[in-house]
């Protein structure tokens, strides 16, 4: 089996070892398989984006403004990033709010 990321060790096993939605241990439903979810938001910077569409509109290409640009930050987090742990029953339920798993985390 191909290893994707990099494995858990137990400490790191057990910070994750209680669902964020339901609450219940991860292996509550029986798979020993849950998910680790993180979240990131973000706000777009609007004055750099409007610079970048004015360059674009006035060069007639987006593509010639990407190359020409100062390629200036766009977006900037506005939050630090949170993990949550799903269990697999839980992971088959409607997803609930972004916002509200990331309160969880």
């Amino acid at each position: 089996m191909k290893m994707i990321g990099a494995p858990m060790k137990e400490a790191e096993l057990r910070m994750h070892a209680t669902c964020g939605l339901c609450k219940k241990p991860i292996m509550n439903g029986g798979l020993p398989l849950f998910w680790r979810i993180t979240i990131e938001r973000f706000g777009i910077d609007v004055s750099a984006a409007k610079r970048q569409d004015g360059l674009a509109q006035l060069l007639g290409s987006s593509a010639l403004a990407n190359v020409m640009g100062t390629d200036a930050d766009m977006a900037s987090p506005v939050m630090e990033p949170t993990s949550i742990s799903v269990c697999e029953p839980c992971a088959m339920e409607p997803a609930p709010a972004i916002a509200h798993m990331g309160l969880m985390g």
